[in-house]
């Protein structure tokens, strides 16, 4: 699957495809968190990026796709 044009690989506990929330805090002192989660086994992983978009969202999702896809 892609989100935001960066692609997740299945899962590799159980090969579906996971599921993205985005979870945007408009806040100063609590950060943003996007989580990447399969539907089947519900093995997870998750990501907090800058308040306030200190990160950019593109480079958070980089991140958190790199980490998915390297399991």
């Amino acid at each position: 699957m892609t989100f935001n044009d960066v692609e997740f690989k299945a899962c590799a506990r159980c090969g579906v495809e996971p599921a993205i929330e985005d979870v945007r805090e408009r806040s100063l002192d609590r950060p943003n968190v996007m989580s990447v989660t399969c539907p089947s086994c519900g093995m997870s992983n998750s990501i907090a990026w800058g308040s306030l978009m200190a990160t950019p969202q593109k480079e958070a999702v980089a991140m958190l796709a790199d980490s998915w896809n390297s399991r």
